[in-house]
């Protein structure tokens, strides 16, 4: 048997000799081109390792398929018929791109490629002798329609001799050598929860500002193709994906990073992704060549997003930054009318007192669940969004403005709703009704999300990274941290002895209330004329004309000798003010050209990931900040610290450049950029020193002084 064998390998090796020149020549196919080829003039005589490449190139309108091809496909196989002792590797493939077909996410190349495989001569070859290497190729190509399978034999024929390259291959190799992913030893872990897969991979200091990134799993079904969300850390990168049938067991798998870094061209690198936990740890707590930011001057970095921030972290952070949040400007309206709410339960029972509490921090927590689950499936979805990313709306903030209108004019007696729609008029604002305190709760929150307290940074970019049970507990804890403060002085009764005893002064006191909510209404009008312009935020005033006109319309129902004709004009305004709201975005004035602005002192620049790379490259000093026009921290910020003399003169004597980011609008590239820092939302500040890359940004605190920001440029500096 074994002579029999070596009798028909001959006799197929004499056939390929004798044919072996027609075989080199490109073969062309239904529907393809394909050839195979050989660095190398020769092989070498004392043994070693020889190249050879199949060219595929498919058709104008075709593709032909990765190593995994994804949902549909087959990748190129090459089957060798090579002499006595010889041996082939598998063939090294490009990086591939997305292809979809349909609802189908395919990975493949519709341009041509060389596919490279290693063959090994054995030592002692005869300089007489010749040897045919040839395979059998199989593939599929694809265009929108048709997937046909195709396939070639192809041979070389190559002379023993010294296994010098041939000059006239040398610049075809190299460029597919350029194309092949390089293996490289970033840690990369993944971790399955439920359906869901997490994979994180810490990047080095080289690929530091990485963009459009992309993870090819080289195994097939190990997870589903049609989701992949990438979350940018400052030391790394972590995707989450749908989990596929054979994940199961899996401890090890190959993948490819596929990714832009500043103006350059796609890279790609070949990875090892194992099995593991504490993935948010492996991007955050990088430290020294992956690149975290440095903590400058007690900045963020130390107490906002420690290095290997945990679920315990981020928990006591989410707990803490809810709590400090009482403090943040968007509460004070709130606050306010819980306060007097507090003072006329403090001589009422306990029992009720508390409930009121309990009641309270149960609006909170369902509106903190569903702002979570919201964001949460919007980003699984595909979209690019943060924290507040409700105020980027400006239908939203009109019918935030109208709510605030409607309880001032409730609080200054224009009208009551009475107690069958409690938790909007009078009794959400006197607090007297245990029933309000949820919808108070409910408001609470609303009222909120356009701040951003110290610590909240670190946990909401720890919770986007994590299953949504997780996320989702981030966000509840969060709640609670808001309401607990009410909710501690509705359970202490001692509380009840040291406030005020109820009296006529708390009407006038509900009637003051008002003047807060008529300035949030008026805060709301200032942002949709910056999102919309001048034109459609008079639209939206003379909505809130209508609307109040038909609630004061409505209080002149009750205890009047016509209550239908008051019943009838109110439902007249209230139509107009609807009719006004829907046609304000159709007075949307077109935006202009982009140009520049002054803070105080500073000259800012508007945001462009090109600008920033620019100036980080020239070794230019860098203040860049993100911002919105919705984000009360923000707007303080700004006004107390950045517009002050001493950090004026402080940017124009090191000649620090400053660029603005404004999310006041949806914006996906800003976002992005957050979730590179570790951020969901706004403020976010970072100063480049000359000399500093992407990756190497201080990072300041969420409530600045000028003190602050001087102190943190100094520390950056000296560093």
């Amino acid at each position: 048997m074994k002579a029999e064998r070596e009798s028909r390998r001959a006799l197929l090796a004499a056939v390929l000799m004798f044919s072996g020149a027609a075989f080199a020549e490109p073969v062309q196919t239904e529907y393809s081109t394909v050839e195979l080829i050989v660095e190398h003039a020769s092989l070498p005589a004392g043994g070693g390792t020889i190249t050879a490449g199949l060219h595929l190139q498919p058709d104008p309108g075709w593709h032909a398929y990765w190593v995994n091809p994804g949902d549909a496909g087959l990748p190129a196989t090459l089957r060798w018929t090579l002499p006595e002792g010889f041996s082939a590797a598998e063939p090294r493939f490009p990086a591939p791109h997305l292809i979809p077909f349909g609802d189908l996410v395919t990975y493949g190349f519709d341009e041509p490629i060389l596919l490279l495989a290693d063959i090994a001569a054995p030592a002692g070859l005869s300089a007489a002798n010749t040897h045919t290497l040839a395979t059998r190729a199989r593939w599929v190509v694809c265009d929108d329609q048709l997937c046909v399978p195709e396939q070639a034999n192809l041979a070389v024929t190559l002379p023993v001799g010294d296994g010098a390259p041939d000059p006239a291959q040398a610049a075809r190799f190299a460029a597919a050598r350029t194309k092949v992913p390089v293996k490289v030893d970033w840690p990369a872990r993944f971790e399955r929860v439920g359906d869901q897969v997490r994979i994180a991979v810490r990047t080095q200091e080289s690929a530091s500002d990485i963009r459009d990134a992309y993870l090819f799993v080289a195994k097939k079904r190990l997870v589903r193709y049609g989701r992949q969300e990438a979350s940018f850390a400052p030391g790394g990168i972590v995707f989450g994906m749908d989990a596929g049938l054979r994940l199961e067991g899996v401890a090890e798998f190959p993948a490819v990073l596929a990714f832009k870094r500043g103006e350059d061209a796609e890279q790609a690198v070949w990875l090892d992704v194992r099995i593991g936990s504490d993935l948010a740890g492996l991007v955050a707590g990088a430290g020294g060549s992956a690149g975290a930011p440095a903590a400058v001057g007690g900045a963020a970095t130390g107490a906002e997003l420690p290095g290997g921030l945990s679920l315990g972290y981020a928990l006591l952070f989410a707990f803490l930054g809810g709590v400090i949040l009482n403090l943040m400007p968007c509460v004070f309206p709130i606050l306010s009318m819980k306060a007097l709410s507090l003072v006329h339960t403090s001589r009422a029972d306990r029992r009720s007192a508390r409930q009121g509490g309990y009641l309270y921090t149960a609006g909170i927590l369902v509106a903190f669940a569903v702002v979570g689950a919201t964001l949460l499936v919007l980003r699984s979805a595909g979209e690019q969004i943060g924290w507040g990313f409700q105020m980027q709306s400006a239908t939203v903030n009109l019918v935030l403005a109208l709510l605030m209108l409607a309880i001032a004019l409730n609080l200054l007696g224009v009208y009551e709703f009475g107690a069958r729609l409690a938790g909007v008029g009078g009794s959400l604002a006197s607090g007297g009704d245990r029933k309000t305190a949820f919808f108070t709760g409910l408001l609470a929150v609303v009222v909120a999300t356009p701040c951003t307290a110290p610590f909240m940074a670190g946990a909401l970019g720890y919770a986007l990274v994590q299953p949504a049970a997780v996320a989702l507990a981030i966000f509840l804890l969060l709640g609670f941290g808001l309401a607990f403060p009410y909710l501690l002085l509705s359970c202490i009764p001692a509380v009840g002895r040291a406030l005020p005893r109820p009296g006529p002064w708390m009407a006038t006191f509900r009637n003051v209330l008002a003047f807060p909510m008529f300035a949030t209404a008026v805060w709301l009008f200032w942002i949709i004329g910056n999102q919309l312009g001048a034109d459609s935020m008079a639209m939206g005033l003379l909505a809130a004309l209508a609307f109040g006109f038909a609630l004061w319309a409505y209080g002149r129902v009750f205890g009047n000798a016509r209550p239908w004709a008051w019943r009838g004009v109110a439902a007249a305004g209230l139509a107009a003010a609807l009719l006004l709201g829907w046609k304000m975005p159709d007075y949307k004035s077109a935006p202009g050209q982009d140009h520049g602005g002054a803070l105080g002192q500073l000259a800012l620049e508007p945001f462009t990931p090109e600008r920033v790379t620019g100036y980080i490259d020239a070794k230019q000093p860098l203040f860049l900040y993100f911002t919105a026009d919705w984000c009360v921290s923000c707007k303080v910020n700004e006004r107390v610290a950045l517009a002050s003399d001493a950090v004026g003169d402080a940017f124009r004597t090191r000649g620090i450049k400053v660029v603005e980011g404004d999310w006041t609008n949806e914006d996906p590239v800003i976002t992005e950029w957050l979730r590179r820092y570790g951020r969901v939302g706004v403020p976010l500040y970072l100063y480049f020193p000359s000399g500093s890359s992407l990756d190497t940004a201080a990072v300041l605190p969420q409530i600045l002084v000028p003190d602050t920001v001087i102190d943190a440029i100094d520390a950056a500096d000296a560093a």
